[in-house]
Protein backbone atom coordinates (compact mmCIF):
# COMPACT_ATOMS: atom_id res chain seq x y z
CA UNK A 1 0.00 0.00 0.00
CA UNK A 2 2.77 2.59 0.92
CA UNK A 3 4.48 2.32 -2.53
CA UNK A 4 0.68 3.34 -3.84
CA UNK A 5 0.79 5.91 -1.98
CA UNK A 6 4.30 7.28 -2.84
CA UNK A 7 3.33 7.18 -6.48
CA UNK A 8 0.09 8.63 -6.28
CA UNK A 9 1.28 11.59 -4.17
CA UNK A 10 4.15 11.92 -7.05
CA UNK A 11 1.75 11.90 -9.96
CA UNK A 12 -0.44 14.26 -7.71
CA UNK A 13 2.25 16.96 -7.47
CA UNK A 14 3.55 16.69 -11.07
CA UNK A 15 -0.36 17.20 -12.04
CA UNK A 16 -0.33 19.97 -9.63
CA UNK A 17 2.83 21.55 -11.47
CA UNK A 18 1.75 20.90 -14.58
CA UNK A 19 -1.94 21.90 -14.26
CA UNK A 20 -1.85 24.76 -11.69
CA UNK A 21 1.20 26.17 -10.89
CA UNK A 22 2.95 26.99 -14.32
CA UNK A 23 -0.98 27.63 -15.74
CA UNK A 24 -0.55 30.34 -12.81
CA UNK A 25 2.92 31.49 -13.24
CA UNK A 26 2.55 32.23 -16.65
CA UNK A 27 -0.95 33.74 -16.18
CA UNK A 28 0.49 35.91 -13.58
CA UNK A 29 3.17 37.27 -16.47
CA UNK A 30 0.84 37.99 -19.16
CA UNK A 31 -1.46 39.23 -16.86
CA UNK A 32 1.15 42.27 -16.25
CA UNK A 33 0.97 42.72 -20.23
CA UNK A 34 -2.51 42.54 -20.35
CA UNK A 35 -4.72 42.29 -17.25
CA UNK A 36 -8.21 41.74 -18.56
CA UNK A 37 -6.93 38.86 -20.61
CA UNK A 38 -6.21 36.46 -17.55
CA UNK A 39 -8.96 38.29 -15.15
CA UNK A 40 -11.77 35.43 -15.10
CA UNK A 41 -9.71 32.11 -15.46
CA UNK A 42 -8.09 31.88 -12.36
CA UNK A 43 -10.55 30.32 -10.67
CA UNK A 44 -11.13 27.63 -13.53
CA UNK A 45 -7.03 26.97 -13.32
CA UNK A 46 -7.79 26.03 -9.91
CA UNK A 47 -11.13 23.93 -10.23
CA UNK A 48 -10.09 22.37 -13.30
CA UNK A 49 -6.36 21.27 -11.61
CA UNK A 50 -7.98 20.24 -8.18
CA UNK A 51 -10.59 17.96 -10.07
CA UNK A 52 -8.49 16.37 -12.30
CA UNK A 53 -5.72 15.80 -9.82
CA UNK A 54 -8.21 14.21 -7.52
CA UNK A 55 -9.33 11.84 -10.15
CA UNK A 56 -5.41 11.06 -10.92
CA UNK A 57 -4.59 10.56 -7.05
CA UNK A 58 -7.82 8.25 -6.80
CA UNK A 59 -6.95 6.09 -9.85
CA UNK A 60 -3.34 5.66 -9.13
CA UNK A 61 -4.96 4.67 -5.37
CA UNK A 62 -6.90 2.13 -6.53
CA UNK A 63 -4.88 0.87 -9.05
CA UNK A 64 -5.40 -3.21 -9.59
CA UNK A 65 -9.25 -2.84 -9.01
CA UNK A 66 -12.13 -1.66 -10.97
CA UNK A 67 -11.89 1.39 -9.40
CA UNK A 68 -9.40 2.85 -11.03
CA UNK A 69 -11.11 2.72 -14.46
CA UNK A 70 -14.00 4.06 -12.83
CA UNK A 71 -12.13 7.43 -12.00
CA UNK A 72 -10.36 7.36 -15.06
CA UNK A 73 -13.34 6.89 -16.61
CA UNK A 74 -15.24 9.88 -14.40
CA UNK A 75 -11.99 11.99 -15.30
CA UNK A 76 -12.38 11.65 -19.12
CA UNK A 77 -15.92 12.53 -19.02
CA UNK A 78 -15.36 15.72 -16.88
CA UNK A 79 -12.64 17.21 -19.08
CA UNK A 80 -14.72 16.32 -21.82
CA UNK A 81 -17.61 18.59 -19.73
CA UNK A 82 -15.29 21.59 -18.20
CA UNK A 83 -13.88 21.89 -22.28
CA UNK A 84 -17.26 22.44 -23.94
CA UNK A 85 -18.73 24.04 -20.80
CA UNK A 86 -16.13 26.82 -20.67
CA UNK A 87 -14.69 27.12 -23.97
CA UNK A 88 -18.36 28.62 -24.97
CA UNK A 89 -18.72 26.92 -28.63
CA UNK A 90 -14.93 27.45 -29.28
CA UNK A 91 -15.45 31.24 -30.15
CA UNK A 92 -13.15 33.77 -28.19
CA UNK A 93 -14.60 37.05 -28.35
CA UNK A 94 -12.90 39.82 -25.87
CA UNK A 95 -12.03 42.93 -25.85
CA UNK A 96 -8.35 44.03 -24.04
CA UNK A 97 -7.48 47.50 -23.24
CA UNK A 98 -3.48 48.26 -23.75
CA UNK A 99 -2.24 50.30 -22.51
CA UNK A 100 -5.07 52.75 -22.56
CA UNK A 101 -5.90 51.39 -26.53
CA UNK A 102 -8.76 49.16 -26.79
CA UNK A 103 -8.26 45.87 -29.04
CA UNK A 104 -10.72 43.54 -30.19
CA UNK A 105 -9.69 39.46 -30.16
CA UNK A 106 -11.93 37.21 -32.06
CA UNK A 107 -10.83 33.77 -32.73
CA UNK A 108 -12.19 30.83 -33.95
CA UNK A 109 -10.71 28.07 -32.23
CA UNK A 110 -13.72 25.15 -33.70
CA UNK A 111 -11.23 22.77 -35.59
CA UNK A 112 -9.01 22.68 -32.20
CA UNK A 113 -11.87 22.36 -30.57
CA UNK A 114 -13.25 19.46 -32.68
CA UNK A 115 -9.58 17.93 -32.66
CA UNK A 116 -9.41 17.79 -28.78
CA UNK A 117 -13.17 16.09 -28.27
CA UNK A 118 -12.26 13.78 -30.41
CA UNK A 119 -8.94 13.18 -28.55
CA UNK A 120 -11.31 12.87 -25.16
CA UNK A 121 -13.00 10.60 -26.54
CA UNK A 122 -10.43 8.44 -27.45
CA UNK A 123 -9.50 8.52 -23.84
CA UNK A 124 -13.00 7.16 -22.42
CA UNK A 125 -13.07 5.03 -24.97
CA UNK A 126 -9.56 4.04 -23.73
CA UNK A 127 -10.83 3.53 -20.46
CA UNK A 128 -14.12 2.01 -20.74
CA UNK A 129 -12.36 -0.97 -22.59
CA UNK A 130 -10.17 -0.75 -20.30
CA UNK A 131 -12.57 -1.94 -17.91
CA UNK A 132 -14.40 -4.33 -19.84
CA UNK A 133 -10.78 -6.18 -20.12
CA UNK A 134 -10.78 -5.73 -16.63
CA UNK A 135 -13.71 -7.11 -15.62
CA UNK A 136 -13.34 -10.18 -18.08
CA UNK A 137 -9.74 -11.21 -17.07
CA UNK A 138 -11.60 -11.71 -13.38
CA UNK A 139 -14.16 -13.84 -14.75
CA UNK A 140 -12.21 -15.76 -16.95
CA UNK A 141 -9.40 -16.06 -13.59
CA UNK A 142 -13.08 -17.50 -11.42
CA UNK A 143 -13.97 -19.85 -13.72
CA UNK A 144 -12.91 -23.47 -12.90
CA UNK A 145 -10.05 -25.23 -14.92
CA UNK A 146 -11.21 -27.94 -17.48
CA UNK A 147 -9.70 -31.42 -16.66
CA UNK A 148 -8.05 -33.69 -19.35
CA UNK A 149 -9.79 -35.89 -20.51
CA UNK A 150 -8.55 -39.57 -21.91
Amino acid sequence: MLPRIVKAVIKGAFYFALLYALPTFLASRLSEVAPDLIAGYSQLFFVFAAIVIFFVVAAELTAGTIFQHGFNIGKAIFVLMFFVVTLNRAVVDMTVNLEGTSVDIWADLRIFFFMFIVIDLLALARSTLRAVDFMSQKAEQQLPTPKPTE
